[in-house]
């Protein structure tokens, strides 16, 4: 028993738990990247892609990082990288001095993503 709960633990932590993520609704799209200048703001980050949804997080300073996930069906992205296998930053903005590209559009706003 000890050894069931041990492996699910560890796929939970390896995997990032895809359940912990709020689910963003088409009609909502508007509302996942705003911007925010709080001091304890760190930034919105990709989490990858699986099978049905495109999962971010924001994360902050104090408190805890609030995720979500947006259905692949509901907004396209330039590239997608596989679920827990490497977090880029998001940009609202076009940032001076680093490496980005474009990764979607929500309306009339861009989104960009850093560069690997």
């Amino acid at each position: 028993m000890k050894a069931v709960a041990l492996i699910a633990v560890s796929a939970c932590l390896l995997m990032g738990c895809t359940r912990d993520y709020y689910e963003i609704k088409k009609a909502d799209l508007s509302q996942p990247f705003i911007v925010n200048s709080s001091p304890t703001f760190q930034g919105y980050f990709y989490q990858g892609t699986d099978a049905d949804f495109h999962y971010f997080t924001s994360k902050w300073k104090y408190g805890s990082d609030k995720r979500f996930k947006i259905n692949k069906a509901d907004m396209a992205v330039s590239r997608e990288a596989a679920f827990g296998k490497e977090e880029l930053l998001v940009f609202l903005f076009e940032p001076n001095n680093l490496e980005y590209e474009t990764f979607t559009k929500m309306g009339n706003k861009t989104i960009y993503i850093q560069k690997k």
